[in-house]
């Protein structure tokens, strides 16, 4: 038997669609109302008494089932928190992986479609949440408190299956990882699909780069078999520390790799034209690339290398006379 609205607290607003009535919000139960109101959800799991009183608005089309046992309300969009406290809420045997963990944990900025769970066997999991069957390792999974995620090592493998060596440049530059850490990883989820493709993006981040432009600048530089550099190098002037995105310090050469994302900014503009005459009054040289003269990285690099050299070279000659 159906469970209707307490009309004792609150009187039922009903409106009529396709010749049936409606559970309106207005009308619910007070309880269950002010419980939507504060969490944004409700979990019958929670809250076994109000399991009747769901299934009622539910069939009115009032609530929604997010996943498992707990329901939203119809046509208003659950936020990111409010679906992982769904999660929670019905699943808590849960891991929460890929996007959603790396959101939980080291990339809070990270836009996330769907929320992503791991569990041993899958289920369903209902509109904006993807369930897949896996095991995670224990070495690899991580209590916050309120709920289990993936180590952020375990995150950025997964991530790469979608961002590619991206995922491993955003992790290093801001520290969440190392590479030591994320051949841990890829070694205790050994066997897992794709992990060739994974195994490979980590041999090409052993320079750690930070951005996509840098890591194509490695690979190209490793290609021509340019030796003598060092990635994200630090270089100190007075009081100050930069870090040089590709620098060659026997020839006081810093290349620095520029993407609009990181330096598009007006402040970025001032700071990065002090940063460079910072360092070409310390005596360096500087080089920049984007993405649009990359192509260019090795053969100007070779050409300022043999500058360097014949500077050098003549320097020597003239202390010699």
């Amino acid at each position: 038997m159906a469970v209707f609205p307490d009309r004792s607290v609150h009187s039922p607003v009903v409106r009529w669609e396709s010749g049936r009535s409606v559970c309106d919000y207005v009308g619910m139960r007070s309880e269950l109302r002010d419980i939507l109101d504060q969490e944004g959800f409700v979990s019958t799991a929670r809250h076994p008494h109000l399991a009747r009183a769901v299934e009622y608005c539910v069939s009115r089309g009032t609530l929604v089932k997010l996943i498992g046992s707990s329901y939203a309300l119809a046509g208003r969009e659950p936020t990111f928190d409010v679906r992982i406290a769904a999660a929670r809420a019905a699943r808590p045997n849960s891991v929460f992986v890929r996007d959603t963990s790396a959101r939980l944990s080291w990339w809070p900025t990270l836009p996330v479609d769907a929320i992503q769970l791991a569990e041993a066997a899958r289920r369903a999991g209902g509109k904006g949440y993807k369930v897949e069957r896996r095991e995670v390792p224990p070495e690899l999974k991580v209590w916050t408190g309120q709920h289990f995620i993936t180590a952020p090592a375990l995150s950025v493998l997964d991530l790469t299956d979608t961002l590619g060596g991206n995922a491993i440049d955003e992790a290093l530059r801001r520290k969440a990882v190392t590479i030591l850490g994320l051949r841990r990883a890829l070694s205790l989820t050994s066997g897992r699909r794709g992990n060739g493709e994974r195994a490979r993006l980590l041999r090409e981040s052993r320079e750690q780069p930070w951005s996509y432009l840098e890591r194509e600048a490695h690979i190209r530089l490793r290609r021509a078999r340019i030796g003598g550099w060092f990635a994200n190098h630090r270089v100190a002037v007075g009081w100050k520390t930069y870090f040089v995105d590709v620098a060659l310090p026997e020839h006081n050469l810093a290349v620095e790799l520029d993407g609009w994302e990181h330096h598009g900014s007006h402040d970025s503009f001032i700071s990065d034209r002090i940063r460079w005459n910072d360092l070409t009054i310390a005596g360096w040289t500087l080089l920049n690339f984007t993405a649009a003269t990359i192509g260019n990285l090795v053969p100007t690099l070779r050409q300022a290398m043999a500058l360097k050299r014949s500077g050098k070279t003549a320097a020597r000659r003239g202390r010699s006379c």
